[in-house]
């Protein structure tokens, strides 16, 4: 009797199951919620990223968006020619590497070539000499120091802006040159700071 008892509660509950299952909806998933994904990989969610495209590693805050900090630096170097000579002399080398060490280390810098000459021949001439002055130090960085064409801008001014305007031996030297500077403002993103970058920034 209780062997019959027990087959009877086994059919039971078989049959109960299998109304149950005629009674379940196939599960669809749910598409995925992209929201909650951080596709910059700045620490801040999609749904909540108000500046989506963060530059890799920036500090944010709680929306998402980066800080700029403002550069203003700025670098000068004169160099000095002989009479009627475009030739930059030996001891202007140490100060060339310096610049180009300097152009490595902030790569968002360009610079300027000013070259002038004395009031000494013609106007005409003197423009020649100053873009010859001009290209001679272009010429020094970009071959011995790898700076990159693109970054220096030639201004051979001629004998239009001299230092002197009279004709003493002095004042003829003072105004055989050529300034090379840089004044620019620039931007960089802050970095976010972490254990692994102690001391880098």
């Amino acid at each position: 009797m209780r062997q019959l008892l027990k087959y009877g509660l086994l059919l039971s509950v078989l049959s109960g199951l299998a109304a149950c299952s005629h009674n379940l909806d196939l599960y669809s998933g749910l598409p995925a919620d992209y929201g909650r994904n951080d596709e910059d990989f700045d620490g801040v969610i999609n749904a909540r990223d108000v500046c989506p495209g963060t530059v890799l590693r920036a500090e944010v805050d709680n929306y998402g968006c980066s800080r700029e900090q403002i550069y203003t630096d700025g670098y000068e170097l004169m160099v000095f020619f002989e009479h009627d000579s475009a030739t930059v002399v030996p001891r202007y080398q140490q100060q060339l590497g310096v610049l180009a060490e300097y152009l490595e280390r902030y790569p968002e810098v360009e610079i300027a070539v000013e070259a002038h000459t004395s009031l000494s021949g013609t106007n005409d001439y003197n423009l020649a000499l100053s873009q010859r002055r001009a290209d001679n130090i272009k010429r020094e960085l970009v071959e011995r120091y790898q700076v990159a064409e693109k970054r220096i801008e030639l201004l051979p001014l001629g004998e239009s802006q001299p230092l002197n305007d009279d004709e003493l031996a002095q004042s003829e030297t003072a105004n055989r040159r050529a300034r090379v500077f840089v004044q620019q403002e620039y931007r960089k993103v802050v970095p976010r700071w972490n254990v692994y970058d102690f001391g880098q920034f």
